[in-house]
């Protein structure tokens, strides 16, 4: 019954429930993070997996390395067996596969957290990322602070847990966070303070000094210890609740997107090109914070147009300028498109927006538009540019537009008849002045003597997507053009990013007779897990704009494909005509080597292939840190076989007793107590005394073991018996466990991870074999 008190005892179980209920209190703010509570219950489980199996090791007498190991590999496979079981070989050993499932886990995870205000959706990526942390937080707490029994350093990885939870809520903190932590934690260090000072001093121990016991009156300063602990609880609750709270940092941009807390990027919906029309500062923005989220029914993804302008001043595009009776009544429906034939097919694709950020009057849809419905609040339309003008805010919407045919197929004749100037404006027709004689020269070269409006624009715009031009968001200084002329500069250079490209198409155009006009939008963004579409600041994009006969105003993408995408289907190919093209004309759309974008390109690589890239690296670092764990798991593992060496070989009794006492001297050396010096059993009783702290019954242990050792010693052979060696291995663990309650923790953790019995083991055994 002794025996299972003292196992009981050794597997500290009331200290690991107490540690399990600190790592799930971390995670008690989450629950007002995220909308489901998918994640609880697996959680819970992992953590009292955790609790139990640690306990479990320690009762069995387990070296505390392998005990925290243990607790480690088991997290891992539960997690494993919970999310990425069909990827696991025979159901058990990690693969390829798990490291693609974990990526892509993650990867899901990071996008909810940068995409959902708090309560965020519960996904299984942002589910196997929380239970994963919280089960990591569970072993680091009790590997330190049970095993190792330092509960002070396992606060920690509980602050660390903590703070993260709590400062994504948006708002101040609330106290009962905090209190059930704190309470959680200062009840650890109670336990631990409770085995120290319970030793420290006790009714049964003696001490003297000389002659005079010094037992009595001896002060206990575990009920003042505890006290304070109390009352330190209270006043930083208190506090908290006193002192005025700062405005909240967070953890994820999209947690952040809280109506009264302070957001990570500042305004996530601002964005520079509706006052500037050049999307140059928006392609630099870093923030992933959605300036857009949507869903919709079509096929091919189309650019979202937010606005266009016609005015070229001064060697840079300018707003446009709208008076109100141009525009159209409140909520009118959108009107057909101009100049649209009506013998060409289209058809009709629909995007819902889920989330808009872009401040009014300002909107973003694909073109050209045929409907419009907002979820609260009014529009007016534009029709002169086809501009959708908002008159409040519109979180959400919808909206449908016109397709052309996939395959591109036009009606004959589509383009052939030029374009009235008279009926359009000035300013639709206006070539840069600076740079007319360098445009139209080209235009020379690349169009010739072709006179359909559609076979021209295609052509101008695989120019520009051709090998001949760079994409880069560094403007390279143009060698002999003046900086009044930016347009001569990107010919001369070749280099720049979509409004370059844009700009020099719509100046090439007009100098060919063809209306245009430059527009400002968005890419169609990226696809996210759930099957939405998110749109960041840096997806700012520019396109022109052709008026074309049949078609009516068209768009065409002269940027190269690498950042843009494909041309629209109907300007991939080119168009036939009567004419004969001249050689010059001949290009190709795709984009050579040499238009790969510099590394200031604004390129993102997804993080599944940055993870990819970095794999080798990863991959070596651990197999290094498995063999250096491996090696440090020897040397414990020398050292018990040292420490048991004299047991282990034993042939009768009284062998069996000197093992016993082999293993009690060198355990206690590990423990920071040296060896005492080679004389009587009593004399060497008196030393562990002097240099240990025991308190009574550890003493009697300490008694017996050398009153067994010095019968084995020197008493008739027979004068022990089995029974008296298998007590002296209980009276050792007794004294061996009370050494190591009253050592410091750094003496502990270092008997445990590097005792000097593993070195001496291996010596050891390093000897033997030059001997052999």
């Amino acid at each position: 019954m002794k025996l299972d008190e003292e196992a009981f005892r050794r597997g500290l179980w009331p200290e690991a429930l107490v540690a399990a209920l600190a790592s799930l209190a971390v995670a008690w703010p989450l629950t007002g993070l995220l909308r489901e509570d998918t994640w609880l219950l697996p959680g819970v489980l992992l953590v009292a997996l955790v609790a139990i199996v640690g306990a479990v090791l320690r009762t069995l007498d387990v070296p505390p390395s392998f005990v925290s190991l243990g607790q480690l590999l088991l997290a891992i496979g539960g997690v494993a067996q919970l999310y990425l079981k069909d990827t696991l070989w025979r159901g058990l050993v990690p693969t390829r596969a798990t490291l693609d499932g974990v990526t892509e886990l993650l990867q899901e995870a990071g996008t909810v957290l940068q995409t959902y205000a708090a309560p965020a959706p519960t996904t299984d990526g942002v589910s196997f990322l929380v239970v994963a942390v919280l089960t990591l937080t569970a072993v680091s707490v009790d590997s330190m602070g049970v095993t190792g029994r330092a509960p002070a350093s396992a606060g920690i990885p509980l602050a660390a847990g903590f703070l993260v939870s709590v400062s994504n809520s948006g708002q101040a903190m609330e106290p009962w966070y905090f209190a059930a932590v704190a309470a959680c934690w200062l009840l650890m260090m109670a336990q631990q303070g409770h085995r120290v000072l319970g030793a420290w001093p006790s009714a049964d121990r003696r001490e003297a000094v000389g002659d005079d016991n010094i037992t009595q009156n001896v002060p206990n300063h575990r009920g003042l210890a505890q006290t304070l602990g109390v009352l330190s609880l209270v006043v930083a609750v208190l506090g908290a609740s006193a002192i005025p709270h700062l405005p909240p940092t967070f953890f994820a941009d999209g947690l952040a997107r809280d109506p009264d807390a302070r957001t990570v990027s500042g305004d996530a919906g601002q964005v520079s090109f509706t006052e500037t029309m050049d999307p140059g500062q928006d392609l630099r923005n870093q923030s992933q914070a959605p300036v857009l989220s949507y869903r919709t029914d079509a096929t091919r993804v189309e650019p979202l147009r937010v606005t266009a302008t016609e005015r070229w001043e001064d060697g840079r595009w300018v707003a446009p300028t709208r008076t109100t009776a141009a525009l159209l009544p409140v909520n009118a429906p959108i009107p057909t498109p101009e100049g649209l034939s009506g013998s060409v097919e289209v058809g009709e694709a629909q995007i819902q927006v889920l989330g808009n950020a872009l401040e009014p009057p300002h909107l973003a849809a694909p073109g050209p538009l045929s409907g419009l419905t907002l979820e609260g609040g009014d529009y007016r339309f534009d029709p002169t540019d086809a501009t959708v003008v908002l008159q409040s805010s519109a979180e959400r919407y919808s909206s449908t537009y016109l397709t052309l045919p996939a395959g591109g197929a036009l009606p004959a004749g589509t383009g052939d008849a030029a374009a009235d100037t008279g009926a359009f404006d000035e300013d639709l027709l206006a070539v840069d002045p600076a740079s007319a004689d360098a445009v139209a020269e080209l235009a020379q070269e690349v169009v010739g003597d072709v006179e359909n409006d559609l076979a021209a624009a295609v052509l101008m715009q695989n120019h520009f997507r051709s090998g001949q031009y760079r994409y880069s968001l560094t403007l390279a200084p143009a060698a002999e053009s003046d900086a009044s002329d930016p347009i001569g500069g990107f010919l001369e250079t070749g280099q720049g990013y979509c409004v370059q490209f844009a700009t020099a198409m719509v100046m090439m155009a007009r100098g060919e007779g063809i209306p245009a006009r430059m527009a400002v939008g968005f890419l169609p963004g990226t696809t996210q897990v759930d099957g939405t579409r998110k749109v960041i600041a840096a997806d700012a994009h520019t396109w022109p704009e052709l008026w074309i006969s049949g078609l009516g105003w068209t768009r065409f993408e002269p940027t190269p494909g690498i950042q843009s995408g494909p041309p629209p289907a109907y300007a991939r190919n080119p168009v036939e005509t009567g004419d004969a093209a001249p050689s010059t004309q001949t290009v190709t759309q795709t984009v050579t080597p040499s238009a790969t974008p510099e590394p200031d390109a604004g390129s993102r690589d997804g993080l599944l292939d940055q993870l990819r890239d970095i794999l080798p690296i990863l991959g070596r670092v651990l197999v290094g840190a498995l063999v250096l764990a491996l090696l440090m798991a020897l040397i414990p593992l020398a050292g018990r076989r040292y420490r048991e060496e004299g047991v282990r070989s034993a042939e009768d009794a009284r062998e069996r007793v000197e093992g016993q006492w082999l293993l009690l001297t060198r355990t206690l050396g590990d423990l920071g107590v040296d060896e005492p010096p080679a004389r009587s059993p009593r004399d060497m009783g008196r030393h562990y005394r002097a240099g240990t702290a025991l308190h009574h019954s550890g003493e009697q242990a300490l008694g017996r073991v050398t009153a067994t050792l010095e019968r084995a010693r020197y008493a008739a052979p027979g004068a022990v018996a089995d029974a008296d060696a298998e007590r002296m291995g209980e009276d050792v663990r007794e004294v061996v466990d009370q050494v190591r309650h009253t050592t410091p923790w750094n003496v502990r953790a270092n008997a445990a991870l590097l005792p000097r019995s593993g070195m001496d083991g291996v010596r050891d055994q390093v000897g033997r074999l030059f001997r052999r």
